[in-house]
């Protein structure tokens, strides 16, 4: 459980940086929507995973495994 928690507290540390880091660079806006979107899917489709892993539920993806 403080595995899971660990790694989805590492996703979204990344997701909020990368979030951070094209807003300080003033990318233009079409660039800068697909980047934030893009960031928003991974960083929600890495959490359902996890989740799904933490319920016990096998995943097509491989994510690190959570100890229990």
């Amino acid at each position: 459980m403080i595995s899971a928690l660990v790694y989805l507290l590492v996703v979204a540390a990344v997701a909020a940086l990368v979030y951070w880091a094209v807003d300080a660079m003033a990318v233009p806006e079409p660039i800068n929507r697909i980047v934030t979107v893009v960031t928003v899917v991974v960083a929600v489709i890495v959490i359902i995973l996890v989740v799904l892993q933490l319920f016990g539920l096998s995943t097509p993806v491989a994510v690190p495994p959570v100890t229990q």
